[in-house]
């Protein structure tokens, strides 16, 4: 009974810390321990900060792209593949599989979103 009674408290302990974890993931690249996020307009076209990548997967229905990317420093996330929305989802066309690319991606209300996409040179 008392395995019982522990595994009961265990589990909601998880169920309670669950929204705190999910808050933290959505705060992915703030600084530790900050859940303010910077303002979406910070970074303009002209200064936006560019991150190299490999695109892997092209969904040009959802206006979406699968990168294989470099540290993105302005939200601080390490190296990964992921997918991304465009803001202007009929860029998706644009681009294959295998294009290399340099990118700028901002946290916009928790949807990652690149604002600015080119071929890399």
């Amino acid at each position: 009974m008392k395995s019982i009674t522990t595994t009961l408290a265990a589990l909601a302990l998880a169920c309670a810390m669950a929204p705190a974890l999910a808050q933290e993931h959505a705060a992915h690249g703030s600084p530790a321990g900050s859940t303010e996020k910077a303002p979406a307009t910070a970074a303009t076209n002209a200064d936006a900060v560019m991150t190299a990548g490999e695109i892997t997967r092209v969904d040009a229905r959802g206006g979406k792209l699968t990168i294989r990317h470099e540290d993105i420093k302005n939200l601080e996330m390490p190296a990964m593949t992921m997918v991304f929305a465009l803001k202007d989802a009929a860029q998706a066309a644009q681009f294959n599989a295998g294009d290399k690319v340099r990118f700028h991606v901002q946290d916009d209300g928790g949807t990652l979103t690149i604002t600015r996409i080119e071929r890399a040179k």
